[in-house]
């Protein structure tokens, strides 16, 4: 076991005979060095650095063969204030000290770097300057000794400061720290931030404490779940409100919520505080049988502090500002963008994302990409654009969609082939015609994603001749029409959540399992149409395939608010189109 060890701290010093091992062998090669070269000096002999080869020499070297390791030292605090780091480590009582090293890395670098070193063995702690720590930390203290081996702690994980909360049973929170003055409202940010206040009213992140959908699924919710209050819904629609243990369980209708006396920041719904004083990254929400909330956030408000992507944010005279890579990273939208409800994946975006190979080790394309797109002047887009738009209006009018529609558009391709196999450039009539289709995703994530349950995705066929359809599949006559769920050749992508009793529903707080017919992200998807050529045609044969998708089924419209049907948009996600001779 000495042996071993030794051989790990690769020692010149000492050792003898240059085996890499320092036991009896180098003993007795130092002695015979000794007595028969006693007017000689070999410096890999002096182990106590003196200019002499002595007896003294061989009491070092026995005591080290006995003691093999440097006596270790422990961290036993960090402390930051974003600011000045504070470190403390206890004293090492090994006799052949040498120094203390102070190693970092952090969850955006492994590497560990040297941040202070000192040779007093009664320095055990240190205040570093301008040392700018991420949301995860990791701190060793290494001891040296005389003979360079250097023996290093166990890693000591540091996360930033964040306010600390607990949640009971049914999902409220308990023992927590946060109070609803620690958030600024949005309308505080305007001023200095006029662009990206107009750009978060009128994305989705606003929207949800206006959207009357959002009310009407709460109070569903709520009618079938009252033990779990509003917490299910509010745990990510509105943060603020389930942080502050704000009760929304009163307010039926947007209406009511908007004209009560609640501070303007809870009527924000998700506002730039819940973004903005993230410190630290969490994970995915695990709901049990209960249905009780358990979204975990590392948030720090109050602390006139806000935090983002900026490397060096310019200095205000409204609040200090701090850099954290990790705003970079999708990780930043947990815990929202990840719900598990009974171990049912129910709305799994992020997921989606981090099971793409390689994606979760090296980062791959993070969600602010797509949906938070820097733009010319170097900001990012704070519409955060997804497929969910304002329905209460028409849906031409919303200043979303053509975000929505351009997003939607580079999100998959399509080809008459599969596998090598393609269009014929003729056929005869009453010959089989067959179509060969591939539908490949771009996206990293499934399509459709989120609520997936309610979207539909699906592909619109139609073969012509001479204007006329001789066959045609996934053909809306008008955009708010359902599909023909009995045409088998409709080829649709979606989930289905089953509830106890295995039926469909769109309560994802009663779904116990799921049926997951989405496109995943980056794969192929084939489907083969088989259209038999009428005799009494002629000419050419016209094929068009288009991917169409609509955020919301209608009978989920029209269960909700029927009044938004009309307003329904359907996207054209991607066109393709090939012509064949009839012979």
């Amino acid at each position: 076991m000495i042996n071993i060890v030794f051989m790990q701290c690769d020692y010149e010093i000492g050792d003898a005979n240059s085996d890499g091992i320092l036991d009896v062998i180098d003993i007795v090669e130092i002695v015979n060095f000794i007595i028969n070269d006693q007017n000689s000096y070999e410096e890999n002999f002096d182990l106590n650095f003196d200019g002499i080869v002595d007896i003294i020499d061989i009491i070092k070297l026995i005591n080290r063969i006995f003691s093999p390791y440097p006596l270790i030292s422990n961290l036993l605090d960090v402390t930051y204030d974003f600011s000045d780091l504070g470190v403390i480590w206890n004293s090492s009582s090994d006799g052949d000290f040498i120094a203390y090293n102070l190693y970092y890395s952090n969850i955006i670098s492994s590497e560990e770097l040297l941040i202070y070193s000192t040779e007093s063995i009664v320095d055990t702690s240190i205040i570093i300057s301008d040392l700018s720590l991420k949301e995860q930390n990791w701190f060793k203290i290494g001891t040296v000794d005389f003979m360079g081996c250097e023996l290093l702690s166990d890693q000591f994980l540091y996360e930033l400061p964040y306010k600390q909360y607990n949640i009971d049973s049914l999902g409220n929170v308990i023992n927590g720290s946060f109070d609803i003055s620690d958030f600024d409202s949005a309308e505080d940010c305007q001023a200095c931030h006029t662009t990206h206040y107009e750009e978060w009213s009128s994305s989705m992140h606003s929207y949800t404490a206006h959207s009357p959908l959002f009310f009407s699924y709460k109070n569903e919710t709520l009618e079938n779940h009252p033990n779990v209050t509003d917490k299910f819904c509010s745990q990510c629609h509105n943060p603020v409100a389930f942080l502050t243990g704000t009760n929304l369980s009163e307010f039926t209708t947007v209406e009511e919520f908007q004209s009560s006396n609640l501070e303007n920041v809870i009527k924000e719904g998700i506002s730039c505080d819940v973004c903005h004083t993230v410190t630290g990254i969490t994970g995915t929400v695990h709901t049990s049988n209960s249905g009780a909330a358990t979204a975990n956030y590392k948030l720090y408000p109050g602390e006139n502090i806000k935090f983002g992507p900026i490397e060096f944010p310019a200095s205000n005279d409204f609040h200090n500002s701090f850099y954290l890579p990790t705003y970079q990273v999708s990780e930043q939208c947990l815990p929202c963008h990840d719900l598990v409800v009974r171990d049912v994946e129910a709305e799994i975006t992020f997921t989606e994302w981090n099971r793409i190979p390689g994606f979760s080790m090296f980062g791959g394309i993070p969600c602010q990409t797509c949906h938070m797109p820097e733009k010319e002047d170097g900001t990012h887009d704070h519409n955060f654009i997804g497929v969910d738009m304002d329905l209460s209006i028409p849906y031409i009018e919303n200043p979303l969609f053509e975000k929505v529609s351009n997003m939607l558009a580079s999100a998959v391709e399509m080809r008459f082939e599969i596998l090598g196999e393609s269009l014929p450039s003729l056929i005869s009539n009453s010959d089989t015609l067959s179509i060969p289709l591939t539908i490949e995703s771009l996206t990293a994530h499934s399509v459709p994603s989120g609520t997936s349950f309610n979207r539909e995705a699906w592909i619109e066929l139609i073969v012509e001749n001479n204007s006329n359809i001789i066959y045609s599949s996934g053909v809306l006559v008008e955009t708010n029409q359902l599909l023909d769920y009995d045409d088998d050749d409709l080829l649709v992508f979606k989930t289905y959540l089953l509830d106890e009793s295995g039926d469909t529903t769109n309560s994802v707080i009663d779904s116990f399992d799921i049926i997951n017919n989405s496109l995943q992200a980056y794969s192929l998807r084939f489907k083969e149409y088989e259209i038999i050529i009428p005799d009494d045609i002629e000419g050419t044969i016209n094929i068009t395939a288009r991917m169409l998708f609509r955020p919301f089924e209608p009978t989920f419209i029209l269960n909700h608010h029927e009044e938004f049907f009309d307003n329904l948009p359907v996207f054209e996600m991607y066109l393709i189109q090939s012509t064949i001779e009839i012979e």
